[in-house]
């Protein structure tokens, strides 16, 4: 029953009855793997054919433009999926770099033992919906990116981060460079922003930990 909680947590077994979770588990295929920080798991182009559940840990999405920049897609935390809409693509070829954050535990679901399963209906209600959530979460993306001003930016992510969280004290799983590059902006000058708005008392920080006070 290795990995029986990361799939449940997952989400992936939400429309199976709790007392058929056991039977659904062994029935598919299901495979774990640590990896280092900064190891690349599926590189631009790789087929991504399973679901990816990040157990411990976090990884980040990343994309290598040809001029050399560098800019950070997404950033999936533990109990997250990842890479679930390319999966469900027809080519199945990733469009990004998924590298891990820090060290981490990646559980991977076979899509295939999924279609065999006699769950097979359950686990792809399930799957819709999770494919419903990472499309909410790109729409957030596009939200924040939408904004001009660097201030305006850092606070729709940080409400995005506060929703999620149910309160006001919450983890930024990023450095500020990664951070730079995730909202699109200079380092230094989101390094300014958050300390005027630290001064101002619209927040306070230490290290990755953030309070939000507005």
């Amino acid at each position: 029953m290795k990995y029986l909680e990361a799939v449940i947590e997952s989400r992936l077994f939400d429309e199976i009855d709790k007392r058929s979770y056991i039977d659904a588990f062994e029935q598919l295929k299901i495979t774990g793997r640590n990896y280092r920080k900064d190891e690349v798991i599926f590189y631009e182009g790789d087929v991504i054919d399973k679901i990816c559940i990040v157990r411990e840990g976090s990884i980040r999405a990343e994309q290598i433009y040809p001029n050399g920049e560098l800019h950070i897609v997404d950033v999936f935390d533990e109990g997250s999926i990842f890479g679930l809409a390319i999966a469900a693509s027809r080519t199945k070829k990733a469009s990004v770099d998924f590298v891990c954050n820090e060290d981490s535990l990646v559980v991977f679901v076979s899509l295939h033992s999924i279609e065999r399963s006699s769950f097979s209906r359950e686990l792809n209600r399930a799957l819709i919906h999770m494919l419903a959530d990472e499309n909410i979460k790109m729409s957030h993306k596009i939200d924040i990116l939408a904004e001009r001003g660097l201030r305006d930016r850092i606070m729709v992510y940080l409400n995005v981060l506060r929703n999620k969280a149910g309160g006001n004290t919450v983890t930024v799983r990023m450095s500020r460079e990664q951070l730079a590059q995730f909202l699109c902006v200079n380092r230094s000058a989101l390094s300014n922003e958050l300390n005027n708005m630290k001064r101002e008392g619209l927040i306070d920080f230490k290290g990755s930990i953030f309070r939000i006070l507005y």
